[in-house]
């Protein structure tokens, strides 16, 4: 998921995922980078492979495909990735 991981998301922060189906969900975000994000998702079953559009705080919809599942938990690779100063954003 790249290089710039953080160590301190903050607690409550939430990405809502929609599947090509159109069912969408709120999900825990545990961690995000440039390249992707990690997800709590034991409320919804994700497959890799999965096609999805993430939206994370304060940011517009973007696709992003499930590369892995494990333990509850997904990681997300997004199609571009985050611009470092979204990242600041983010995580400060």
């Amino acid at each position: 998921m790249g290089t710039a991981t953080s160590s301190a998301m903050a607690a409550g922060f939430h990405a809502k995922c929609r599947l090509k189906s159109g069912s969408t969900v709120d999900l825990d975000l545990l961690d995000v980078s440039a390249g992707g994000a990690m997800l709590d998702c034991k409320r919804w079953g994700m497959q890799p492979g999965d096609r999805i559009l993430i939206k994370l705080p304060n940011l517009a919809y973007q696709p992003g495909e499930v590369v892995w599942v494990e333990d509850e938990h997904a990681g997300i690779a997004f199609e571009q990735p985050l611009h470092e100063a979204v990242l600041v954003h983010l995580k400060g």
